[in-house]
């Protein structure tokens, strides 16, 4: 049998704490009314029920999946844009290149920070209109520095935890980040792809597997060692060598039932300290990164009944680009049919498709990530794709000037010279051309 007290019950609901009493006060649209309760016997508060029921009964809802809201991300983020953007206003950003970070938070600063306006890129020191590249490089130069600079994460590259940093914290660092990265997001530009996977579902309201969780993800040694005499448990004698040394902390980090438990809850209190150390430890820093991306048109609200389809912008989980993929972007501008100029453009792009084969399969020193920043300035696709569809066009290489090769971030075309015939050659030259390149507007 359980009994419910009918006394003071505190209940936490979104991101404040409400008291119900006998005598409550609700908020209804504008007004405010006290309901008051008559006394209703106690009898009527007795339930029957098992151990388990009350288990279930009190547990934390996993945030369900609705089918309705089963849709690809392009179709989410494009009824957003509609709903909340104005496409036909801007905003102009100043960015230094040596600090893009404090440029962008100075846009913030302002006293009204339009996100929803289009924001038009202007590097100091580089004359050039933005017609979308500066706006590319800028987001993607953004997303970098976010994820070192502030002093808010911690981890391997890709698999990013939150770091304990309480001065971050009162500086609403994480308020600021949430709001950057929902800027970029919104505006179809790259997000961090950086947090754990595990991590961003326990943000999302899931429950996933932790009982594998990689330990090496932390940076401290001392916690990483004691997860490992977690694992390495596998004795009832080892158990209680583990009580005895480790006991007090597990039970520290939320786990009271370590001191009953058997060698088979092992799996379940080893993802139970891992949920501490990276999730319940932070809920006050995730709860004001959400909220800054909340700060936009609520995208975090979006993002939690969509997650599915919104992890591969806030995890590494989708994988480096492929030759296919990057293929499939480019459309070639040939000259006419049998001409001589047409002979000399297919040798070029001979060496194009063998030297992008030559990244797939073998380490050049250039990734297709590398190819994508030089043309486009993003170092991924969009979620919604690139406004128009990249293009290969030629010129002539005047003797005894050799030109390598150019891109225009905002018009998406790759310039390459007519008549490169020779693997090396052609290698030399696109090589020159990323690794050379400074900036926007400069090759």
């Amino acid at each position: 049998m359980m009994q419910v007290d009918n006394t003071t019950a505190s209940v936490l609901t979104g991101s404040g704490s409400h008291t119900a009493h006998t005598a409550a006060s609700a908020p209804t649209g504008n007004c405010s009314h006290t309901a008051h309760t008559n006394t209703i016997p106690t009898d009527e508060f007795y339930i029957e029920s098992s151990g388990s029921d009350i288990e279930v009964l009190l547990a934390s809802p996993v945030r369900r999946y609705n089918p309705i809201l089963d849709r690809e991300l392009p179709a989410i983020l494009k009824e957003f844009r509609e709903d909340n953007l104005d496409f036909y206003s801007n905003i102009i950003v100043i960015a230094r290149r040596k600090n893009i970070l404090k440029s962008a938070c100075v846009t913030l600063s302002r006293g009204c920070f339009e996100w929803h306006k289009t924001p038009n890129i202007e590097f100091v020191g580089e004359m050039g209109e933005d017609y979308g590249g500066p706006r590319r490089e800028f987001f993607r130069l953004l997303m970098i520095e976010l994820q070192s600079n502030l002093g808010i994460f911690e981890g391997k590259p890709g698999q990013l935890l939150f770091s304990y940093n309480q001065k971050a914290l009162d500086e609403n660092k994480l308020y600021t980040a949430g709001r950057l990265m929902a800027w970029s997001i919104i505006h179809n530009r790259p997000s961090m792809k950086c947090i754990n996977i595990e991590l961003f579902m326990l943000m999302c309201g899931q429950k996933p597997d932790l009982s594998t969780f990689d330990r090496t993800n932390f940076l401290e040694n001392d916690l990483v060692e004691k997860l490992a005499m977690v694992v390495r448990c596998n004795t009832a004698e080892e158990l209680t060598e583990l009580k005895n040394s480790l006991g007090d902390w597990i039970c520290d980090c939320g786990v009271p039932n370590i001191f009953t438990a058997s060698v088979s809850d092992l799996p379940t209190i080893y993802g139970q300290l891992v949920t501490h150390y990276i999730y319940h430890r932070f809920a006050s820093m995730i709860q004001q990164f959400t909220s800054g991306l909340n700060s936009c048109g609520r995208l975090w609200e979006v993002v939690l009944n969509n997650w599915t389809a919104f992890h591969p912008l806030f995890t590494n989980t989708r994988g480096t680009l492929t030759r296919n993929e990057v293929r499939d972007l480019f459309s070639i501008v040939w000259s006419s049919p049998g001409s001589s100029r047409r002979d000399l453009e297919e040798d070029t792009v001979f060496q194009w498709e063998c030297w992008l084969m030559l990244i797939q399969e073998e380490d050049v020193g250039i990734s297709f990530e590398d190819v994508l920043v030089f043309v486009t300035a993003a170092d991924s696709i969009p979620p919604l794709g690139f406004q128009q569809n990249c293009q290969v066009e030629f010129y002539d290489q005047e003797e005894p000037t050799r030109r390598i090769p150019y891109a225009s971030t905002c018009a998406l075309t790759l310039y390459l010279p007519r008549g490169v015939s020779e693997e090396e050659d052609f290698r030399e030259l696109m090589f020159l051309a990323i690794k050379g390149s400074l900036r926007f507007g400069k090759v």
